[in-house]
């Protein structure tokens, strides 16, 4: 049952999901002034992300899209570039990691950065967010550490009213009924200050047209749809368990049974009653056998029957078959529906968020998924990249390193077979087809 509670919000009783994102459902504390809590509260019972993760986790469509964009926002891996113009094109050159200074390459291995990397490419695609903790040496000269913060363990302190920023982030993973003792502040990191604070936490984040303090991301417009996607394999989980496939009803008449075994042929009646039993029991068994099985295909099962003084026909036996048809072809193509509309509400395309449907939409040619990667990788990953690598360019200006060093993803860029024979190729390198020379 979906609840309307107002106008424009309802609510899934059974999936728990919230349908419509509204500003005042997410961010309450834009609405209430008076609470002695001293972090906001995200969605009314403080618990929205969770329910959000719970709602998407279960469904196969949105799943598939969120798994695809987070392996397409980390492509290849990272990569240690220089730039430079030939022309009027820009040429990245990739440096090899050995070649890094070795501050920088002890940086990389003590913080674990590709994990850490992963770790804030997940974060953007589910939030359109994401959080690092810098940590600083003890002359609070160089930046010495950065940790991913999940962003569903965070709650930001409530604005300063004088200047509108955000001053604290507190952390548990408690959320979202906290004992006071579960909950620790952090200060919020100023990047024209990077050694204010010993540890600090920074957001990174799309910008919000209208939230003050949790980005609603677009693809979770896909929340109605959830709803829909969600209904149908219960709908049809149901009808399995509740249903009996019988495949043919066979008449046989009483009369058969008493003609065959008389009551004179027997010392008592219990005998007689028991040899017709044994013999109704044998002629089932032959039936079913000769009924089932694939080997049994379309054989001929004769029967008899007579007529009585008028003419009519008489009981005999008679084998009727039952059609099966549980009708769910329009509830399937239901789920079709709802799931390209979670996959259009993601910005993914359902042959790349590896969506098969038995009606075959979403589907493609090799050269239509091709182009729809390459695509998707040109237009929806260069501000999420841009977001998730700020950090960089934060550290290496407080630790004063090389600045015409910078950190990226590698692209994988699919090809067609005549292009290169194994089908894609990594940015900036070699075609791994090519033979040296």
């Amino acid at each position: 049952m979906v609840e309307a509670i107002n106008k424009s919000i309802s609510f899934g009783a059974a999936s728990g999901a919230i349908i419509e994102t509204t500003k005042r459902e997410i961010e309450p504390d834009t609405h209430q002034k008076l609470t002695t809590r001293k972090w906001t509260i995200w969605g009314k019972d403080n618990n929205y992300p969770q329910k959000i993760i719970d709602a998407n986790m279960q469904e196969g469509a949105s799943a598939g899209a969120l798994l695809f964009k987070r392996k397409a926002h980390y492509g290849a891996g990272l990569m240690y570039y220089k730039k430079s113009i030939e022309g009027e094109k820009e040429v990245i050159t990739p440096i090899l990691f050995d070649d890094l200074p070795v501050e920088m390459q002890d940086f990389h291995f003590n913080n674990d950065l590709e994990n850490f990397a992963q770790g804030l490419a997940s974060d953007f695609e589910w939030w359109n967010m994401c959080h690092v903790q810098y940590l600083v040496n003890r002359k609070r000269d160089k930046i010495v550490g950065v940790n991913w913060i999940r962003t569903k363990d965070q709650r930001p302190e409530k604005r300063d009213r004088n200047t509108g920023k955000v001053n604290k982030y507190y952390l548990s993973g408690h959320w979202p009924m906290p004992q006071q003792n579960e909950v620790r502040p952090i200060s919020s990191f100023d990047k024209r200050h990077p050694f204010k604070f010993p540890n600090a936490i920074y957001r990174h984040s799309f910008l919000s047209i209208d939230k003050d303090y949790f980005i609603t991301p677009e693809w979770q417009s896909n929340q109605r749809w959830l709803t829909v996607a969600a209904k149908i394999p219960k709908w049809i989980n149901a009808n399995i368990d509740n249903s009996v496939n019988i495949k043919y009803h066979v008449e046989i008449p009483e009369e058969y049974f008493i003609s065959l075994y008389p009551e004179t042929n027997y010392e008592s009646n219990e005998k007689c009653l028991e040899a017709r039993k044994a013999a109704e029991e044998a002629v089932k068994k032959k039936i079913d056998e000769v009924l089932a099985g694939a080997e049994n295909a379309s054989k001929i099962f004769y029967t008899k029957f007579a007529l009585d003084e008028d003419g009519k026909p008489m009981p005999g036996w008679k084998i009727h078959e039952l059609k099966n048809d549980i009708k769910d072809a329009a509830w399937l193509n239901a789920y079709g529906t709802a799931a390209a509309a979670i996959c259009t509400a993601h910005s993914v395309p359902p042959s790349l968020a590896g969506l098969i449907l038995s009606n075959g939409l979403g589907t493609g040619s090799a050269s239509d998924v091709r182009e729809q990667f390459n695509y998707y990788l040109q237009l929806n990953t260069v501000i999420p990249r841009q977001t998730t690598l700020e950090w960089f360019d934060i550290v290496k200006r407080a630790n004063k390193w090389d600045r015409s060093i910078h950190l990226g993803y590698k692209n994988i860029i699919l090809q067609s077979m005549n292009e290169n024979k194994s089908g894609f190729a990594l940015q900036s390198e070699p075609n791994p087809t090519t033979a040296s020379k």
